[in-house]
């Protein structure tokens, strides 16, 4: 009698909590304060960035297939209904990245390292989930500052362009991400859990879109597989550390696909093998002057520097400067400026420079010639400013380069003194006209002339 009892009670657990049914994870779209026309426009300005510094593939048959793959998942519930669209740039590292309101980017060297149509449309849909789903938005948003969230070489350019209450407003620090905005920031990185929603909502858009859902978390493991091998291709590392493991992507995309509509993934174009021979062909990329005066990441510290200067290594030279001025970029990127404090001003045509340096790139209309593009880019100055006089240039070395100083004299905006002198330094470069603009006001040059022959005493460029 007692043996029976035992049983039946032991039973009664079971019986009184019955299983559970597994249920779906929830995938939620995040909560921002910044609303859909803030983060269009925020998109935007940073899609204008990633153009000035990367090289846009223009190929038809490329971009064609790109957005055909793009649009069907843009079409998906999953997608949330932005305005997204599709571009290639000719940078072989692996790298994907889709900015807020829907601009995307594909890195050449993505489609390489891809084996199949569906691992393409995996990562679109993964980049197009954050945007989806708001993660970026959301990380804004919780910036007090736009100062905190961007900021070129760490330094604070509130002497440069102002918004509100001295503060650099949003659009002009989408130009100060130092690495790029297709480099590994903020906009880019993600939390494991932005992660994991990104991957399950990925997935869902997939299928809705008839691509096999588990290529996207076979090919974000087939790379995790070659980290730190001889295999490893360029950017795997800094592709990584912005899309964290999560656990077993494969293992919690297949727990949802269980909860998917049954369905046949038939939606590749069978175009893939072509593409990527097609991409394989593409000339090496030209870095442009965008990207040029951007920082360059793991530089090695120059040493015997003037006491009490920073150094600034961009991408295409390197200068240092007064450790007490201040760097940054105008509104959307730009010239570089490296000033003192109140050196430079939001002019009616962007930042007038008022003391300091500027430096940055000019096109000639042919090929880069330093004397016929130096006069060339002297002549249009003087086209837009009629105050601007310049006097025979001389020839000097330029951090081991042949170079030009032109001595210009000007006006600014300065009520209490608007005479200005300019040393221009120019160099050629492949990527264009280099230069230097070195301002100070005349009864401030004995102070200046002796700190300018410094910095120009730093300037290296890498060949």
């Amino acid at each position: 009698m007692r043996r029976q009892l035992l049983a039946v009670v032991l039973c009664l657990p079971f019986a009184a909590y019955p299983q559970r049914t597994p249920k779906q994870v929830e995938v939620k779209v995040q909560k921002t304060s910044l609303t859909r026309e803030q983060e269009a426009a925020i998109g935007k300005e940073a899609a204008a960035q990633v153009e000035r510094e990367m090289e846009i593939v223009r190929n038809p048959e490329i971009e064609g297939w790109l957005n055909q793959i793009g649009q069907r998942l843009a079409k998906t519930p999953q997608a949330n209904a932005y305005p997204y669209y599709f571009k290639l740039v000719n940078e072989p590292s692996i790298n994907a990245f889709a900015l807020p309101g829907g601009p995307m980017y594909v890195h050449a060297g993505l489609l390489q390292a891809a084996d199949s149509e569906g691992e393409v449309a995996g990562v679109l849909a993964h980049e197009m989930s954050h945007v989806a789903l708001r993660h970026g938005a959301a990380q804004i948003g919780k910036q007090q500052t736009w100062g905190a969230l961007f900021g070129l070489a760490g330094a604070a350019v509130g002497a440069i362009t102002t918004g509100e209450n001295g503060e650099c407003g949003w659009l002009c620090q989408i130009g100060q991400t130092g690495a790029g905005i297709g480099g590994n920031s903020v906009l880019m990185k993600f939390s494991r859990g932005f992660e994991r929603d990104a991957d399950l909502n990925g997935a869902r858009m997939m299928a809705s879109a008839g691509y096999d859902p588990m290529q996207l978390p076979r090919f974000f493991e087939k790379l995790e597989t070659k980290l730190g091998s001889a295999a490893e291709p360029k950017g795997l590392a800094l592709w990584l550390s912005s899309h964290p493991a999560t656990g077993s992507r494969v293992q919690y995309v297949a727990d949802d696909i269980k909860f998917y509509p049954k369905g046949s993934y038939t939606a590749d174009t069978g175009r893939f093998p072509r593409i990527k021979q097609v991409v394989a062909s593409l000339p090496a990329p030209q870095m442009k002057p965008a990207k040029l005066v951007l920082a360059k990441e793991g530089a090695a510290p120059r040493r015997n520097l003037p006491a009490g200067f920073k150094d600034y290594q961009a991408n295409g030279f390197a200068v240092a400067y007064p450790g007490s001025w201040r760097i940054g970029q105008g509104d959307g990127g730009g010239s570089l400026y490296l000033v003192p404090q109140g050196g430079a001003v939001r002019g009616q045509n962007g930042v007038e420079l008022l003391a300091g340096a500027m430096v940055d790139y000019y096109a000639p209309a042919g090929s880069v010639q330093l004397d016929a593009s130096t006069r060339e880019f002297l002549t249009s100055m003087q086209k837009g400013d009629a105050n601007l006089r310049a006097e025979t240039s001389e020839r000097v070395n330029v951090g081991g380069k042949p170079g030009l100083k032109t001595r210009m004299t000007t006006r600014t905006s300065l009520q209490q003194e608007p005479d200005q002198v300019i040393y221009l330094y120019t160099v050629a470069r492949a990527a264009g006209l280099w230069y230097v603009a070195l301002a100070a006001q005349p009864s401030r040059l004995g102070d200046f002339e002796p700190v300018f022959g410094q910095m120009i005493g730093t300037v290296q460029f890498p060949d």
